[in-house]
């Protein structure tokens, strides 16, 4: 009998329908879930959006009864709470959960919802992994799909209703969380960069927003330059205060501190200031740095170590008295500093006081300040000492093929240059202001100064110089002139070379200097002109001094400002002459026309413009030697003033009157000699503190210092000697 195969059992289709079915659902069912899931997620967008740009109002068919809202964790503006990430819990599964397995107890497998608590809590570790790569990737395509599907979000909205009670549930649940602010996979929806509802533009965020949003994008780089924003506005206060010092406080035995370049130094009180003697300034011009240029302390072994007593005062330089007679050193680089307080707060003007009766000495002469007069004016002094005589300007053939350049003389201007090069470095250690220093020169030593105020060595190391009596005439030779001149004093040295000069004894080499190399300008000039041969100790160099003085003024500009003076009296008289001894009228007529003045016939005008008197020779002496000289100067510039001191000290305005008044040497028991001081000394202090002169006019640039200053627009006495030419020729030499 043949076996035919009967069908199975209709019981039997049923089940393997019934096994096969349910998975198909399922699979169709997930497919389902996630277009649901994708479309519901761009409709709860759009929807954000439109509540954002119209008020909040969610749609109509999103606002269905919700449950109770649970707490949201604030985020930042422009950021989406990602599952996993911030925190432990997900209320969305990812793809991968949505169609995992669960295990039962008997060992079989299930298919768990998407939205079942257990299989949640029962990912593993490697799966949140997954999760939260998932929840990176989602901004990005949430973006991307709101910019190409906003229009359709809205058609689908209302006509994605479902047969199923799975769909509706769904859409309840995504109501619920929409109107709570809140995505299907438990994250707040924050609109990003979409258009409102209605069509109408996006609204711009607040500049403030977007800025305070990219801070906190980059914490590290906008705390770094919060930091050097900080760090920088700490600096340019500190720039702006300034330093914070206080006045340095002298110590219970009279000494008080300061210090210089080369270190730390020690001074005393005298008269309620603070005294500095015998500070060194630069290297001491010994052995064979004779005759050389001076040189500054910028070397460790040229300083000290430990603290310079600054107590008692040096040896001056070479030089001679007006008897004659020679003393001094050659280490002499040295000088003093009168100060009222050692103070950084409120720096006071400096005054550099350069005196010298000539320039072979002696000096300083009545430049001497004190710290009396320090604490009175309120002003820094400084007086230093510098060569003189041979030492200080021999130009010499030998001296000026061993130097490089090759040149000589001018050594003690160098001295004066590096003395304002100190001054810039240091005085400020001395309560000094660098900025407001300024260069007074009296008799010689104004002629020093004249030639420095145009040389440009000495330019920007002082602000503005006080000459008084000095000389309008030199320098008149050159290099080559001074040299040939010089060469009688190689001959009595018996030297043709520098290293023979430097062997010499100090003492001989004094010795050895021309007598006529200190014959001066006295009384009137001669007729036979020979104080034309006159030595002169003042040179162009080529380098400190290129220029004739005269040429200074009238042809240079940007110089430092100037004034010029000088005392009715300045010039010397006949050693013949004297204040003590009666001279007749006729012995003055007799001397004025036996002078250069009787050789060109202009006596009987120099008699009836001038007294036969000793007073009034010497005042002829004194117009034709040092003032109207001085007052050709200053007339070449507009805006230099020209004083002329009439006040008599004792029976004449001497040479020293203006200098003694100034530093107050002078004798105020009279009420007409304190007016005069007051005159004088409010004239030089307030062009020392503040750089000009009270009273002074282009139109009236003469001031004529007695009781009062009186300004004039010229000087009577001059205009006779200029018109004939024995102005500026026969000027004082130094």
């Amino acid at each position: 009998m043949s076996q035919t195969t009967d069908p199975q059992p209709a019981e039997q289709q049923p089940a393997q329908q019934q096994q096969q079915e349910p998975q198909q659902q399922e699979a169709n069912k997930n497919e389902d879930k996630k277009e649901i899931a994708d479309e519901e997620r761009e409709k709860m967008l759009n929807a954000e959006n439109s509540k954002h740009m119209d008020g909040g109002a969610a749609p109509a068919e999103l606002s269905t009864e919700a449950a109770e809202p649970k707490p949201k964790r604030k985020i930042p503006i422009g950021a989406i709470k990602m599952p996993g990430l911030f925190r432990s819990k997900s209320k969305e599964p990812c793809k991968d959960e949505e169609t995992k397995p669960a295990v039962d107890a008997d060992g079989e497998t299930k298919d768990v919802e998407a939205n079942n608590t257990p299989a949640k809590e029962a990912t593993s570790f490697a799966d949140r992994g997954r999760n939260l790569l998932q929840s990176i990737k989602v901004p990005t395509a949430l973006t991307n799909v709101l910019s190409k599907r906003k229009k359709e979000a809205d058609t689908e909205l209302a006509t994605a209703g479902l047969a199923s009670s799975e769909t509706l549930d769904d859409a309840d649940a995504a109501a619920n969380k929409e109107k709570n602010n809140v995505g299907e996979d438990g994250m707040e929806n924050v609109r990003l960069d979409a258009e409102a509802a209605d069509g109408s533009p996006p609204t711009k965020p607040h500049p403030f927003w977007v800025f305070f949003t990219i801070a906190r994008r980059h914490l590290f780089y906008s705390s770094v330059t919060l930091l050097i924003l900080m760090f920088m506005i700490v600096i340019i206060c500190f720039a702006c205060v300034g330093p914070r010092r206080v006045v340095v406080q002298p110590t219970k035995d009279g000494k008080v501190y300061s210090q210089t370049s080369c270190g730390k130094i020690e001074g005393l009180i005298e008269e309620d200031a603070y005294v500095f003697r015998g500070i060194p300034y630069a290297v001491p011009p010994v052995g064979q740095r004779r005759w050389t240029k001076s040189e500054p302390l910028n070397k460790i072994e040229d300083c000290w170590n430990g603290t310079y007593l600054a107590h008692n005062s040096s040896h001056v330089c070479w030089q001679r008295n007006a008897l004659g007679n020679i003393n001094g050193a050659e280490d002499c680089l040295y000088l003093d500093v009168f100060t009222p307080q050692v103070s950084f707060e409120k720096p006071l003007p400096v005054v550099v006081m350069i005196g010298a009766d000539t320039l072979s000495g002696p000096s300083p002469g009545i430049m001497v300040p004190s710290g009396k007069l320090a604490h009175v004016r309120d002003i820094v002094y400084v007086r230093p000492n510098f060569r003189l005589d041979v030492f200080g300007f021999l130009a010499a053939e030998p001296l000026s093929r061993d130097s490089r350049p090759k040149s000589s003389g001018n050594y003690g201007l160098t001295d004066i240059i590096n003395v304002l090069n100190w001054v810039q470095l240091n005085i400020h250690y001395f309560g000094g202001d660098k900025s407001k220093v300024t260069l007074w020169g009296h008799r010689a030593g104004g002629s020093l100064v004249s030639a420095l105020v145009g040389s440009r060595k000495a330019s920007g190391t002082f602000q503005q110089a006080w000459i008084s009596s000095g000389s309008a005439v030199s320098p008149t030779r050159d290099l080559i002139e001074s040299e040939k001149e010089n060469s009688m004093f190689l001959d009595s040295i018996q030297c043709k070379d520098a290293d023979c000069l430097r062997s010499k004894n100090a003492e001989d080499i004094m010795e050895a200097v021309p007598p006529s190399w200190y014959a001066s300008n006295t009384g009137l000039p001669a007729s036979n002109q020979s104080e034309i041969s006159k030595h002169e100790w003042l040179v162009r160099d080529g380098i400190i001094v290129q220029k004739h003085i005269g040429e200074i003024f009238s042809k240079t500009n940007n110089l430092p400002k100037v004034v010029i003076g000088a005392t009715a009296q300045s010039g010397e008289l006949p050693r013949s002459l004297s204040y003590n001894e009666t001279a007749t009228p006729e012995q003055i007529k007799r001397i004025v026309q036996e002078s250069l003045i009787g050789l060109r016939g202009e006596a009987d005008k120099a008699l009836a413009q001038y007294n036969a008197t000793v007073k009034d020779l010497h005042t002829m002496i004194s117009d034709i030697r040092v003032v109207c000289p001085l007052m050709t100067i200053a007339l070449m510039k507009e805006d230099i003033p020209f004083y002329v001191a009439t006040f008599p000290r004792n029976e004449v305005a001497d040479a020293d009157a203006d200098a003694a008044a100034i530093l107050g040497f002078f004798s105020s028991k009279t009420p007409e000699q304190k007016r005069h001081l007051q005159a004088i000394q409010q004239l030089f202090n307030h062009f020392v503190w503040h750089g000009e002169v009270k009273d002074f006019t282009p139109s009236k640039k003469v001031l004529i210092v007695d009781q009062d200053v009186l300004p004039q627009s010229t000087y009577d006495n001059c205009k006779l000697w200029i018109e004939n030419t024995l102005v500026p020729t026969n000027g004082k030499k130094d």
